[in-house]
């Protein structure tokens, strides 16, 4: 993963230096030449919002929509949960039961103990957002979906600081895109295991067969 990363990272720098030698009207051009006060963003800012945009308005989007679709196709209670008045409580169940991130990084600020476990200044921690979505103090029988659970705040676009800034746009996309799929296509069944992507920090599918 790491290795993966360093070469996505010189493959988008490559980007930019294409863009400083030949400036167009794209995204990257505009990153480049914009400018707020005399300030300039960074070669580091540029390419960490270069790849933020790409990871989290499209590639968290399409996991989140196939693995809520994956959950809902053969739910018995789909289309009661997919009508006007229940689709806000689905969507929340789609992204508790089976978010699209799964674990972040996080490094610890100052030392700390929690439930007896310490934790010291620079340590490096994996946050497991979908474990946390999995508590069954917090929801009964967690391990199951249920699309007409009375809707509870999740942790699937993380909290705090580090709260998604595109969870409102997330929200909406899946609720108006849900509904219109299975309105589209009323019939639609897997016919083919889903296949899981094997990804760091994404939870998402390789493929989903269906048919109609």
């Amino acid at each position: 993963a790491a290795r993966a990363s360093a070469k996505f990272r010189d493959y988008v720098a490559a980007l930019m230096a294409e863009r400083r030698a030949a400036p167009g009207s794209d995204l990257i051009s505009r990153l480049i030449t914009s400018e707020v006060d005399g300030q300039h963003l960074s070669d580091d800012e540029i390419i960490s919002t270069i790849i933020l945009l790409l990871n989290a308005g499209h590639e968290a989007t399409v996991h989140t929509i196939g693995n809520a679709v994956r959950h809902l196709t053969a739910h018995p209670q789909r289309d009661r949960a997919l009508a006007p008045d229940g689709i806000e409580t689905a969507v929340e169940e789609c992204l508790r039961f089976d978010p699209p991130l799964h674990m972040f990084t996080r490094w610890v600020y100052e030392d700390v103990t929690i439930l007896g476990q310490p934790f010291r200044a620079g340590d490096e921690v994996g946050c497991l957002l979908a474990s946390a979505c999995r508590d069954n103090a917090v929801w009964p029988d967690a391990d199951t979906f249920d699309p007409l659970r009375r809707k509870r705040p999740n942790v699937a676009f993380g909290a705090g600081i580090h709260f998604c800034i595109g969870a409102p746009l997330a929200r909406l996309e899946l609720q108006l895109a849900l509904p219109l799929l299975f309105e589209r296509c009323p019939e639609l069944r897997i016919v083919e295991l889903p296949e899981v992507a094997n990804l760091y920090h994404f939870r998402g599918l390789k493929r989903l067969m269906v048919a109609r």
